[in-house]
């Protein structure tokens, strides 16, 4: 198995914010990409956990077994059996007892080759992490999943690695949608970013000051490990999430401060 490869093909997408970005890190009265919420959508929004993206993979090898890697946002941190280790973040450590709990039950049934798991790891030793523990205890929320077949994994496999680069790079990560995210991660009882509320797409605000008053409700972390501060913000998202965006409280305090 290509661990370059399988490193390109994981890594997790960059999200827009949901107004553009002008000078000095400033909003912008204008929508990023000049596209917002179609009236028909339902917008799911999510509280934004502050600490390390992070993944599990999981993967089928040559032998039909169930393997794993573990990474952050850009590179892989452990392969099991310790054929990587990197202790950047405390995220592999924290995160092999999870995924050893997961392991078995992983592929229960259908073609899946790969399977990856995205997760904020958050707490611990993490720059927000005041807002969330006084202990530095460190917890991890889901908020991604997808996966291939094997005929789609090796068909990938078989691409340079700029080529996979460039099919992630252009959306084409085949993420679960709303239903099918949340069946996987409660069968395999996980923990997920809350779930905050779901507004109709003609009703979500799309001017800067009202978007603004709208994230407002949300200043309130929800997970909370043994302290409660404030959330980094929203990300919003249609169930397939062809549209997804990231509404931070920095970007909006930042562009109206006087």
């Amino acid at each position: 198995m290509d661990f370059k490869k399988i490193n390109s093909l994981t890594k997790y997408p960059s999200i827009l914010t949901y107004h553009a970005l002008g000078e000095r890190g400033r909003l912008t009265d204008e929508l990023s990409e000049s596209k917002g919420f179609s009236n028909s959508d339902e917008v799911f929004v999510y509280e934004k956990v502050d600490g390390e993206n992070s993944r599990i993979i999981f993967f089928k090898n040559n032998c039909n077994e169930v393997d794993y890697l573990i990474g952050s946002r850009e590179e892989l941190l452990y392969a099991k059996g310790d054929r990587i280790g990197n202790p950047y973040g405390n995220i592999a450590e924290f995160l092999k007892p999870l995924t050893e709990r997961i392991i078995a039950d992983i592929f229960p049934k259908g073609d899946w080759a790969l399977t990856v798991i995205y997760q904020e790891s958050y707490g611990g030793k993490t720059k927000a992490a005041k807002n969330y523990t006084d202990i530095k205890t460190q917890g991890y929320r889901v908020f991604d999943v997808f996966s291939l077949t094997r005929d789609e994994l090796d068909r990938l496999l078989e691409l340079p690695q700029e080529k996979i680069a460039e099919w992630r790079d252009h959306g084409n990560q085949p993420f679960y949608d709303e239903v099918e995210k949340m069946k996987f991660v409660e069968s395999v009882e996980l923990e997920f970013a809350p779930l905050l509320e779901v507004v109709r797409g003609s009703d979500f605000p799309t001017s800067i000051e009202n978007t603004f008053s709208f994230l407002k409700q949300f200043e309130a972390t929800k997970v909370g490990i043994d302290a409660s501060g404030k959330s980094e913000g929203i990300i919003v998202r249609t169930s397939d999430r062809t549209q997804i965006r990231k509404i931070r409280f920095e970007d909006y305090e930042r562009t109206f401060r006087k």
